[in-house]
């Protein structure tokens, strides 16, 4: 038996479907997977005044501060993905970008500043982390089978229902998607369908030209929100080496309404997803 819940958090709504004979057990391992969002999002927000963000953003430059070990993973990650796409995804704006914006010591937990003006935004990875640090919760408490979604845009899936391939996931154009089954793996999407021109590519400052939707297929939600991110930026060449250089990665490419989906790797979801 399926049980859905949801929770209101970092401006958009959570879910997480568990597989479960036991719906009492169902809603007490969802709760403490919703206790974890909370402690996430007071960590990374921009806008919580006590947040790690929020004081990083106004160290200046030589200063560092004190914050908690999944801040510092989570920066971590977004500045694997910044080098690995060579800078088509980065959490860092406003600063001097002709040096690294910050740096991070992981054995003190502190992260300096390295450049006047340095603002730091997760908007890009923060719900993918979340998501990942709630199914570490949930397989603590030993739910095995689970979806869990931050609005439409990010979903973790655990194992799938019993006597199923996968959860059902979709991708591609409204008028012709391509329906998934997703198990033990992430998918991400991105695009200027709800908020318009609003991604920057941050190589250039200006508005990512050339994708309609990007959609990444990764191991974990917080690679596959950041990626889907990335390669709305990247060209194909770019996009397909990555891709070529990270085997477990898939992007799915729409560049207009009502084209066809463009798959990296070409196989692209024999790989990582088995259509339904």
């Amino acid at each position: 038996m399926l049980h859905t819940f949801t929770h209101e958090a970092m401006t958009t709504t959570f879910q997480v479907v568990i597989a479960s004979d036991d719906a009492r057990y169902a809603r007490q391992a969802a709760a403490e997977a919703f206790a974890e969002l909370g402690r996430i999002e007071a960590r990374l927000s921009r806008f919580a005044e006590a947040s790690d963000i929020f004081r990083i953003n106004r160290l200046r430059a030589g200063e560092a501060a004190f914050v908690h070990h999944d801040t510092i993973e989570c920066l971590r990650l977004a500045e694997q993905v910044r080098r690995d796409t060579a800078g088509a995804f980065d959490i860092a704006y406003l600063g001097e970008r002709d040096q690294e914006p910050f740096s991070l010591d992981e054995a003190s937990h502190t992260v300096r500043v390295l450049a006047e003006g340095v603002r730091l935004d997760l908007g890009g990875i923060g719900k993918g982390f979340a998501l990942d640090r709630m199914g570490e919760v949930l397989r603590e408490w030993e739910i095995a089978s689970a979806l869990l979604a931050a609005s439409t845009s990010t979903l973790l899936a655990l194992d799938p229902p019993p006597g199923e391939e996968g959860w059902a996931a979709q991708l591609g154009p409204d008028n012709a998607p391509q329906r998934l089954a997703l198990a033990s793996q992430a998918l991400s999407a991105s695009g200027l369908a709800v908020k318009g021109s609003h991604i920057i590519d941050p190589r250039t400052g200006r508005p990512a030209e050339g994708r309609f939707r990007a959609w990444a297929l990764a191991p974990t939600a917080a690679l596959a929100d950041a990626l889907s991110t990335a390669f709305m930026a990247m060209s194909d060449e770019e996009t397909l080496d990555y891709c070529r250089r990270n085997p477990d990665i898939n992007a799915h490419l729409l560049p207009a309404p009502s084209a066809a989906v463009l798959s990296y790797p070409p196989e692209g979801m024999e790989t990582s997803a088995r259509e339904a």
